[in-house]
């Protein structure tokens, strides 16, 4: 669960770091940067939760 909790805190810095940002940030190439650091989750994976963190806080993205 190490991994997991890694990444999550990762996804929650970079929803973080969005809601300091104008602009809308490219989930998609997010998602495939962060599979390469945590290959036990498929990058889809990591992209639909990247999405229900960035909806839970009203955050905008680009596809």
């Amino acid at each position: 669960m190490k991994d997991d909790d890694e990444l999550f805190a990762e996804i929650t810095g970079q929803a973080d770091k969005a809601v300091a940002n104008t602009r809308e940030m490219d989930i998609h190439a997010l998602a495939a940067a962060l599979g390469q650091r945590f290959r036990h989750r498929r990058v889809e994976d990591i992209e639909e939760q990247l999405k229900a963190v960035f909806r839970a806080r009203r955050l905008s993205w680009r596809e």
